[in-house]
């Protein structure tokens, strides 16, 4: 793309072409050469990166002339888009939670992209004044690059899907094709427009790292290097991806137990005790085995370090294994009265609460209220409750503790260096920015559009309601964007929005799940954006390119998203709404059910009458208050005493985890733990030139194969062509296949 001017004050040069360098640029190139070869320009440095990080990942290599927007970023950027979209909506319906792996769209489309280069013609296009070649030369890291933004962007499910699945299963109302691509492109791109405002301080300092973005940086360039390394990666890929395909046949189709291996129950076949918390679909899955990667990898055993993997397991086994037996079998909450694990809300009779009895348009109504009854949750539920009170503080308190002075110094050193660039920003400068408009366009037409949703598509939300939304994602997204840029962590806004329009907005449900929707996901799609941005910041993919590659993908993955929503939703309805179970134990509708509760628990009736002075919650608000002592004694002992690693105990982690459950399975535990451990840190420690090599090849081999098998699974058997396995003890459909206890209790 030409440019005559670029509008981003940070870059007052004028160009007359992107890959034209001016004399003053030239001059600011300290021990730099640039070489004009073969119509090649090539930059180089032999000034490292001042953080170590940045130096051991990024290259400071860089050709501009590579094309970026190429025929085949086209096709396998919708491909990998229409492809992550679909899988992640399928996943949300399932019992077990698999993320689109990034990696597996990197490995994969790196495969294709190499095919393609062989295959596609090398002629030249002419139409008029433009011309095109769907093979304009070898598949370059950039392209490579813009196709997994794209996927990334748009190959998830996006949280809006929440929205319309509780619309459609629990509140009797029919969504259709425009309001819910308008919903869900408005919440996926209003963060869009923040990102443009951010790139200052959060992609151009050298300080904000962003950890993630170094990890991909550093397998680009791996891929894109050794070829016999290549090679061999890809042929591990390919016997790794093999493997798995073949094997999920068994767990998911022919031998489910081997998904959920309760061998408790199968100790003792006869004890209510035993079933309950031995079973992983209802209860607390101790000494409940998976061989199914589908559960398995739901919490990335082979790339989340093992230290955070340790502070995430201990939160989960303490609430899981420990607290929530002790409350359910001492009636904490008249925990006796409902199920032990559930996601859903129930009335004082135990029965689950019919939120249809006590709406009249679409509010609450207060005498129909009073008449049928309070809200009550399963202990376990509302503990989790009591975790994410503790966790916001904790968090806050924890990162002033352990990363304060470092985050003040870091962002000091970038306010005084701001005028002084690093390689990477100088080597950028050549590339046209996006104007400030672009971003600003999007923000005002999407926010535009928010706000003609919630005055009429039943929401009941003002209009100053979706900006008040907003506006709180605005004054926190700066500082998260520090913390999240530095550390990896990204702190959520989704239950203090909650609470916010709870008690403005009582008694509006959808308004509810509404605000929550625009606050959360403009923070986090903001990052999402900008994440990239320095991903591409890295790897010299010119800033419009970047754009680009994004906003493509969020379209393509919304019209996806809803019509992968909707064929699920007709096929499964039953088993989604809670009328009927799953004989298979596979499709469950507790992403939705979750997401329906907090619209009954903070919208419907709102926080001021569940956890309210009185209430039989209300003990659980001291939540917020104790999280901000958690972290003290830690940070404490680790003044005290240095060498004893206290620093490595982190409260907002082990929160997380406390806070999983109820929700999926509990079948991942012990075996994902143990695969953790050999990846993390067994094969990490003491075979790490293997682990280098393979470790996160084999990960999105496994994710790959998976979701593949899965989705082929759906269409050829369980879903659209309905051919079941005959029935044998290994798939017995009267225990959910884990010979526990009968799935209609």
């Amino acid at each position: 793309m030409v440019e005559t001017k670029t509008d981003d004050n940070d870059n007052n040069l004028v160009h007359n072409d992107a890959n034209e360098i001016t004399n003053d640029e030239e001059k600011d190139f300290n021990n730099e050469t640039i070489h004009d070869e073969e119509k090649s320009i090539k930059v180089e440095s032999d000034v490292d990166s001042t953080v170590d990080l940045v130096a051991a990942a990024v290259s400071t290599n860089d050709d501009p002339k590579l094309p970026c927007l190429t025929f085949r970023f086209w096709v396998l950027s919708t491909f990998f888009t229409i492809l992550g979209a679909a899988v992640s909506v399928f996943y949300y319906f399932r019992a077990n939670v698999l993320a689109y792996s990034i990696f597996f769209v990197i490995l994969a489309s790196y495969i294709t992209g190499k095919w393609l280069e062989k295959i596609l013609p090398t002629k030249t296009f002419r139409i008029r004044n433009w011309e095109f070649s769907l093979n304009p030369g070898p598949f370059n890291y950039k392209e490579h690059a813009c196709i997994a933004a794209a996927a990334n962007a748009g190959g998830v499910s996006a949280y809006a899907v929440d929205i319309i699945s509780i619309q459609e299963l629990f509140y009797n109302t029919n969504v259709n094709f425009i309001v819910g691509f308008l919903l869900l492109i408005s919440t996926q791109m209003i963060g869009y427009g923040l990102a443009g405002f951010l790139r200052k301080h959060l992609v151009r300092p050298i300080n904000m790292i962003w950890p993630q973005a170094l990890v991909f940086s550093a397998l680009y360039n791996t891929l894109h290097g050794n070829s016999a390394e290549t090679k061999e990666r890809i042929r591990f890929f390919y016997f790794a991806f093999i493997s798995i395909f073949v094997w999920q046949i068994v767990p998911t189709y022919i031998f489910p137990w081997l998904s959920s291996a309760a061998i408790l129950c199968l100790m003792a076949p006869n004890s209510n005790v035993a079933k309950t918390l031995g079973n992983a679909a209802k209860g607390a899955g101790i000494l409940n085995f998976s061989f199914d990667w589908n559960a398995i990898g739901s919490i990335n055993p082979l790339y989340t370090p093992w230290w955070s993997q340790v502070n995430n397991f201990f939160g989960i086994f303490l609430s899981v294994w420990v607290i929530g037996p002790l409350l359910y079998y001492n009636n904490v909450f008249d925990a006796l009265k409902f199920p032990f694990m559930a996601v859903t809300s129930f009335d004082k009779d135990g029965n689950r609460y019919n939120q249809t009895r006590v709406i009249k348009s679409d509010e609450l109504d207060i005498t129909a209220y009073e008449n049928y009854s309070p809200v009550f949750m399963s202990a376990t539920f509302a503990i989790a409750y009591f975790y994410y009170f503790l966790q916001f503080p904790a968090t806050i308190v924890h990162v002033a503790l352990f990363h304060g002075k470092e985050i003040w110094n870091r962002y000091k050193k970038t306010r005084e260096e701001e005028d002084k660039e690093d390689i990477h920003c100088k080597m950028m400068s050549i590339y046209p920015e996006v104007p400030f408009y672009w971003y600003g366009g999007i923000f005002f037409v999407m926010l535009i559009i928010a706000m003609m949703l919630g005055e009429t598509s039943g929401a009941h939300l003002p209009w100053w309601g979706v900006l008040l939304s907003v506006v709180l994602a605005v004054l926190t997204v700066l500082p998260i964007g520090i913390i999240n840029a530095i550390s990896n962590w990204q702190i959520g806004l989704n239950v203090i929005t909650e609470l916010v329009c709870g008690f403005i907005f009582p008694g509006r449900p959808i308004a509810n799940v509404y605000f929550k929707t625009y606050g959360y996901m403009s923070l986090s799609q903001s990052l999402l954006f900008v994440q990239d941005l320095k991903l591409g910041h890295y790897m010299k993919v010119p800033p419009r390119s970047m754009f680009t590659s994004q906003v493509w993908g969020t379209i393509i993955g919304c019209i996806v998203n809803f019509w992968t929503m909707r064929v699920i939703i007709d096929a499964k309805r039953a088993y989604l709404d809670g009328t009927e179970t799953d004989p298979s134990g596979q499709w469950t509708g507790y992403s939705s059910e979750t997401f329906n509760t907090a619209s009954i628990i903070w919208g419907l009736i709102g926080p001021a009458k569940i956890f309210g002075a009185g209430s039989l919650y209300n003990v659980l608000l001291w939540g917020f208050l104790i999280g901000f002592f958690l972290p003290i004694p830690f940070y404490l002992l680790h003044q005290k005493f240095p060498k004893a690693k206290f620093n490595l105990v982190n409260i907002p982690v082990i929160l997380y985890g406390m806070s999983l459950f109820p929700g999926p399975k509990a079948n991942f535990l012990i075996t994902g733990l143990l695969v953790s451990f050999l990846s993390q840190f067994y094969a990490f420690r003491y075979k790490h030139t293997w682990w280098k090599k393979y470790n996160y090849v084999m990960s999105a081999a496994f994710d790959a194969g998976t979701q593949i098998m899965a989705i082929v699974l759906f269409i050829c058997f369980t879903g659209i062509a309905q051919v079941q396995f005959p029935t044998w003890w290994g798939n017995d459909p009267t225990t959910a296949n884990e010979h526990c206890f009968d799935i209609s209790e």
